[in-house]
């Protein structure tokens, strides 16, 4: 991969789409936000293997479920989040 300093380091890739959604039966329960404050506040969860929760960022996009709050790489793990436009078509009814 060559580097183009014209290209948007935060563009997605002309192939993949970067909207995402939360899934039908979370919609209720689920909030997405921008960590405002300075305040020291960790992901509600793990990263698969390690022993300690990670810090969320001044100004990181995540993920909240009443009062837990989730980065999005762990929203997705716990199926908050999803790229999956259709997701309502596979939901058990």
């Amino acid at each position: 991969m060559t580097h183009d300093p014209d290209r948007n380091q935060n563009a997605p890739d002309s192939d993949q789409d970067a909207r995402l959604y939360v899934p039908s039966n979370d919609v209720e329960n689920i909030n997405v936000a921008v960590k405002t404050s300075s305040s020291k506040e960790y992901c509600f969860s793990k990263f698969p293997g390690q022993d300690h929760f990670h810090l969320l960022m001044h100004g990181e996009v995540h993920v909240t479920n009443g009062h837990d709050m989730y980065c999005v790489e762990c929203a997705f793990r716990h199926g908050f989040l999803t790229r999956d436009r259709l997701n309502w078509q596979y939901q058990k009814r």
